[in-house]
């Protein structure tokens, strides 16, 4: 009997095999042989379209111990292939595992995603409960519901509640965040809700973790799970919400390999299931907002903060009236707003939307400019690691380099990075403890240990990039600082004005949130 499988490489057709055993069926895994290896694949529905040649057709080895991948998930890899140009074996390939399929086992790991503890009863303001009532109702179809909400209006727990009220009735639930770098608090804030943890998926979590929640999900043993991009591709028994956090960010677009935009294929994949998905904003993208205007997606508003919080005030410093001396980035007027705040015992926010020391190195003796070899642009760098990297393709090297006069280059470095910031801030704020919030330095094991002391006000001053302006709250932070407000603005891209309006807006809802005046 000819099966067709579908194999996880560049091909857009499925291969044929045989088998002696009658019981396969569409959506099941096979292990099968090609070429030298051996190739784990999915019975497809349609065969390739061969010529008229004669081949050897050779025999599926087995069916893997595992529950067959469901109908809807294969429709939505088919309309993926289609829609994002990409060989259906490359879209299967985001589904699989390294190319594996996880079999069935009786792992103890996936018992910690099943036991509880105590949850935390939180009481709702009557915008919070007005919001949960419009997004539960109709719930049991595909439907795209938008809760925007000004920052520290307490979006989080809203669309916790209609979770909660699928997993009561038994389904799955997936939350994408767009940074890596928020699912540490974000996870501890989930069980304090639900009393149970979630399953965390991204790029940083080991392969021996990553087999077990491939296999938990596949089982349904694992009922919620927090993730980015690529988990949108795993293999849902049960999917009954998708939940997509900071719709907005640019993070959710896949700018490498295979190309796609994780927010419109979560809403696919919603559609494909016909299920619920929330989309989550304080400020819609402009596709959102469109389509909220044309009535294709419900739409939710909070306009309070939680517990009647006030937002923080607004001033502008013009660097045209208050001149920086020599070789500073921060004027003098700014530096005795700070000392106010920091004599009130509030935390201060620099923020300064770069990585690195300096993005521009230039030798002033030759005037070249140290350029990565795969992108052609300027390499950033970091004095920290003391080394140039390029902040698109990873390259790196060191500083040193000869001239033309076989001397080593001298150097001006241009331009303004955390890095950078954090020396200066640091020569005039002598006795305050002070630290650097990017994702170069919360990736690492000791983040939730930072995160711990920045909530106790034990880091009084934060050098932050924009992955300190989504989700994180801290309770003492009251006054922010943007270094260089035009600095976004710089460039070609056509979205620019937008993503100003939806960075600034997001960084400005990290102050005053527990009610004392704040100012950025």
């Amino acid at each position: 009997m000819k099966i067709p499988i579908l194999l996880p490489n560049i091909f857009n057709h499925p291969f044929t095999y045989k088998s002696s055993k009658e019981n396969l069926k569409l959506g099941d895994y096979v292990e099968v042989p090609f070429g030298k290896s051996k190739k784990i694949g999915i019975v497809w529905d349609e065969f390739e379209k061969n010529s008229n040649k004669k081949y050897l057709i050779k025999n599926i080895i087995r069916k893997l111990e595992i529950s067959s991948l469901n109908v809807e998930t294969i429709n939505f890899l088919k309309w993926f292939s289609e829609y994002n140009l990409v060989p259906i074996g490359m879209s299967l390939k985001l589904h699989l595992l390294s190319n594996e399929a996880i079999e069935k086992q009786n792992n103890k790991e996936l018992q910690k995603y099943n036991v509880y503890r105590k949850a935390n009863e939180i009481k709702l303001s009557e915008e919070q409960l007005s919001s949960v009532s419009d997004i539960i109702k109709n719930d049991n179809k595909f439907r795209v519901h938008v809760i925007q909400g000004t920052t520290g209006s307490g979006k989080t727990i809203v669309y916790f509640n209609s979770l909660k009220k699928k997993i009561n009735e038994g389904f799955q639930g997936l939350i994408l965040l767009p940074e890596i770098g928020l699912t540490g608090e974000f996870q501890k804030k989930f069980r304090e809700f639900f009393g149970f943890d979630a399953a965390i998926w991204h790029s940083s979590v080991t392969k021996k973790n990553k087999k077990i929640i491939w296999n938990g999900i596949a089982t349904g043993k694992i009922k919620v799970l927090i993730g980015a991009r690529s988990s949108l591709f795993l293999p849902f028994s049960n999917l009954g919400i998708i939940i997509v956090d900071e719709e907005h960010d640019q993070s959710y677009k896949q700018d490498e390999g295979v190309i796609y935009n994780a927010r419109d294929m979560a809403i696919s994949r919603a559609s494909f299931a016909n299920i619920p998905i929330n989309l989550v904003t304080a400020v819609p993208s402009i596709e959102t907002f469109n389509n909220i205007k044309k009535g294709k997606y419900f739409h939710t508003r909070l306009y309070k903060r939680y517990l009647d919080a006030s937002l923080p005030n607004h001033e502008i410093i013009n660097l045209n009236k208050n001149n920086l001396k020599n070789n500073t980035w921060i004027s003098d007027k700014t530096i005795e707003k700070v000392k106010d705040h920091l004599n009130k015992n509030d935390q201060v926010l620099f923020f300064v939307n770069r990585r690195g020391f300096s993005p521009f190195v230039l030798c002033k003796k030759c005037l070249n400019v140290h350029a990565c070899p795969n992108c052609s642009i300027n390499l950033v760098y970091h004095k920290k690691k003391e080394n140039l990297i390029c902040h698109y393709c990873g390259y790196n090297t060191k500083l040193i380099r000869k001239c033309n006069d076989n001397k080593n280059c001298e150097y001006v470095f241009s331009g303004l990075g955390v890095e950078r910031i954090y020396d200066e801030v640091k020569k005039i704020f002598l006795d305050k403890k002070i630290t650097i919030f990017s994702s170069d330095t919360m990736n690492k094991k000791s983040s939730s240990e930072i995160l711990e002391k920045i909530k106790n006000n034990k880091i009084q001053i934060l050098i932050g990039t924009q992955l300190i302006s989504k989700g994180f709250h801290f309770p003492n932070l009251n006054c922010i600082v943007v270094v260089d407000l035009d600095l976004t603005l710089h460039g070609h891209d056509l979205r620019s004005a937008e993503k100003n309006l939806q960075l600034y807006h997001q960084l400005s809802g990290r102050a005053g949130r527990t009610g004392k005046s704040a100012t950025v």
